[in-house]
């Protein structure tokens, strides 16, 4: 019996000294530039994938990093921040990841206006703080302008080459990510999560 007691209290011990150790909340800008250091990271890791992928293996190999490679490191992220991070588009190729919420369509509309009006997409962020509740609600875009290397999966028919096309019709039936000029806003990097 006393052995058992003295187990218990063992694991008891041991299960409280591991709860002890929360982490202190930190600032809303603190956590904002956070969010935007993953952003940068998320861009720089997908960019240079995508890159390699291409001279190496064609502009094929693209399409399997936008498949696969970028929701990965997405999820990846998501793990490693405990926040919710996704690509976002008005024009999704896969409806079943990327379609924007309603907050999302409409910064998204105004990523394409300011655009319109000669700002620099590789600029263009968003901040918004939701405190109406016990915990705040915060969110935070960068915009995914069209970069010339895009136009091979995602501009017009005469950018993107027969067999990429050929690719992209069997795997997205649904495919509305097409038909973008450089410089165009074609999505954006969304994160959201939970402050004190």
């Amino acid at each position: 019996m006393k052995q058992k007691l003295c187990l218990m209290t063992v694991l008891i011990l041991l299960f409280n000294s591991g709860i002890s150790h929360t982490k202190e909340p930190i600032s809303n800008e603190v956590l904002i530039g956070n969010m935007q250091s993953a952003a940068l990271k998320f861009m720089k890791s997908l960019g240079k994938t995508l890159q390699t992928a291409m001279s190496t293996n064609g502009p094929e190999a693209a399409i399997q990093v936008c498949e696969t490679v970028a929701p990965n490191l997405a999820n990846q992220l998501s793990k490693e921040t405990g926040w919710k991070i996704s690509r976002v588009s008005l024009k999704v190729r896969n409806p079943l990841i990327g379609t924007a919420d309603l907050w999302e369509q409409q910064q998204l509309r105004q990523f394409s206006a300011r655009v319109l009006s000669g700002e620099a997409g590789r600029n263009l962020e968003v901040i918004f703080v939701d405190s109406r509740s016990e915990t705040n609600i915060v969110r935070y875009m960068k915009a995914l302008p069209t970069a010339p290397i895009c136009l091979t999966c995602h501009g017009s028919e005469n950018d993107i080459p027969k067999e990429v096309a050929k690719t992209l019709n069997r795997l997205y039936p649904f495919d509305k990510a097409k038909g973008y000029k450089a410089g165009e806003i074609r999505g954006a990097i969304s994160i959201q999560t939970r402050s004190q």
